[in-house]
């Protein structure tokens, strides 16, 4: 398993979003403190996809208690999350 660095999740979940939720955003527009919902635009599928999306490419499991706003937030919250998650394997 590779072992991330925070600001390297960070790059990895900016690229999701901007890529894989259909949200028309630039990666250089998604801010680290920009609430995903509030200021990016993502919607309840958007964040289905984004939990799908960060297992397949950490390869870890979110569980439903894991799966909100808490580590969901923005990109801060869930690359501490993940992060926390790696170093626990």
């Amino acid at each position: 398993m590779s072992v991330h660095t925070r600001q390297e999740v960070i790059a990895i979940l900016k690229k999701i979003v901007s890529e894989k939720l259909d949200l028309d955003i630039p990666e250089s527009h998604i801010k680290e403190e920009a609430g995903f919902s509030s200021e990016v635009g993502v919607d309840s599928i958007g964040f289905i996809e984004l939990r799908f999306q960060c297992e397949e490419e950490f390869k870890i499991k979110i569980s439903e208690e894991e799966f909100g706003p808490d580590n969901f937030f923005n990109c801060k919250t869930l690359s501490d999350f993940i992060v926390n998650k790696l170093e626990a394997h």
